[in-house]
């Protein structure tokens, strides 16, 4: 079945907790930390491929998740990582996110890797935070948020011509004289339910063919399948607009309604190169055809014109040697190996933030950060270990926090008139209690000694 527009639930599922653990061996002297890091969850990418052309796969199965990191080891061993997920998409693919709508990325070519959700780190252990003056540290970390996202995967089908016109002008039946592609063909309209995708192999070199399904009056405004389809022939190269010459009086009438969809629809369209083919020639006599032809060309003198009979293969040779010897780009057989040719986009900036945090004040003396490393700091932070918080505080302090709160305070102070004794370990003043908010999480500032 052909699906071109799925909703999926993605999750870079799931990291571990740091081990606190203790050396305990028999005539080991100097025990101490011995627990290690967890391990981290696994990514989830999209990739393109010309292999697949639907979106089917996704159509039911819509939570999706990378494998998750396995638990912490003793003896200072790190955990599994997980292994990510990747998630294979038609090219042409379109990534949203549906939370704020943004264009992630578009996979408009083969073998194109895009991040899309971003594995949690595995915690570390204890063993990982001894230092001179914390010699026995009694806290790990907390395992890191895995991201998770709502997206929107939309299918526009890449080639390299895109067929169009009326129902019943003779697409179908091109696309399968063209290619090894076997649509639907019948004497009635709307046969074609879903885009055609088809190879002409001609000359040693091959073009991609796209036979999209009718357009009528008001496709551009969702009419029968108009604007479901438009969509795919936005990323043709050229359009190959076929008319129907047993029409005959309404042939040029057709050729006008459907380029006022294309404009309607996106004006880009209407900048694509384009070829007129016309089809059914052998259904009308010499004088008739020839008159419909010749109106045409004095209308649009500058529109490269074929006629065609589809159904008995005339005609069709000098129009297979135009496309291929105009379009056709002659494939680099260069053999590589796979991976190679893989290009890999990460869309987020996982370079360190080397940056000095700035503070910023909010009111009632609460001040607030923002620094990507600070914050995941925070977060893998358990707050309920004593000893883990004041981790916390020690980083504040090496990356300059504290002085720039102290240096704002101390204008603060002097402005509102308030007494600092509360800053002060042993004070019993309540009166006030600074906080700094970073990430999503309020950490209070009161009983620490400040330089004021």
């Amino acid at each position: 079945m052909f699906i071109d527009e799925v909703q999926i639930h993605v999750t870079a599922w799931k990291w571990w907790d740091g081990l606190v653990s203790w050396r305990r061996e028999k005539y080991i002297p100097k025990w101490g930390p011995w627990g290690w890091d967890g391990g981290n969850g696994g990514n989830i990418y999209i990739r393109s491929s010309d292999n697949i052309n639907t979106l089917s796969d996704y159509r039911h199965k819509k939570m999706l998740s990378a494998e998750n990191g396995e638990r912490w080891m003793p003896n200072l061993c790190h955990g599994k990582n997980g292994e990510d997920l990747v998630l294979q998409v038609p090219s042409g693919t379109l990534v949203t996110d549906l939370d704020s709508g943004e264009v992630i990325f578009d996979l408009s070519e083969k073998d194109m890797k895009v991040l899309v959700a971003n594995w949690g780190r595995g915690g570390f252990g204890n063993a990982h935070f001894t230092s001179s003056t914390r010699q026995a540290p009694t806290f790990a970390e907390l395992g890191d948020i895995p991201e998770e996202k709502d997206l929107k995967l939309e299918l526009k089908l890449v080639a390299d011509i895109g067929i169009i016109g009326i129902p019943s002008s003779g697409k179908s039946t091109l696309i399968s004289k063209f290619s090894n592609v076997t649509p639907k063909i019948a004497d009635y309209p709307f046969t074609t339910l879903t885009p055609n995708l088809g190879v002409l192999d001609h000359k040693w070199q091959s073009l991609v063919l796209e036979d999209v399904p009718g357009l009528i009056p008001g496709a551009s405004e969702g009419k029968w399948l108009g604007i479901e389809f438009l969509k795919h022939i936005e990323r043709t190269g050229v359009l190959l607009h076929m008319l129907d010459l047993y029409r005959l009086d309404n042939v040029l009438s057709d050729y006008q309604d459907i380029r006022h969809e294309l404009e309607v629809f996106s004006e880009n369209l209407l900048q694509k190169e384009e070829i007129v083919v016309f089809s059914k020639w052998d259904l009308l006599d010499q004088e008739m055809r020839e008159h419909i032809v010749a109106e045409f060309q004095t209308k649009y003198p500058n529109i490269k014109t074929f006629i065609i009979s589809a159904a008995t293969g005339q005609w069709l040779e000098p129009l297979k040697d135009f496309l291929i010897d105009t379009y056709a780009i002659q494939a680099d057989t260069t053999l590589t190996p796979q991976d190679e040719d893989v290009k890999v986009y990460n869309l987020k900036d996982q370079v360190e933030d080397t940056r000095i945090p700035k503070v910023s004040y909010m009111w009632d003396l609460i001040f607030k950060t923002e620094h990507k490393r600070l914050e995941q700091i925070v977060r893998m932070t358990d707050f309920e270990n004593s000893e883990a918080v004041m981790r916390v505080y020690d980083v504040l302090d090496k990356m300059g926090v504290i002085k720039q709160v102290e240096k704002q305070l101390t204008k603060i102070l002097k402005d509102t008139d308030i007494d600092n004794s509360f800053f002060f370990e042993g004070s019993e003043s309540e009166n006030i209690s600074p906080k700094i908010i970073i990430g999503q999480r309020e950490i209070g500032l009161e009983k620490l000694k400040y330089d004021l």
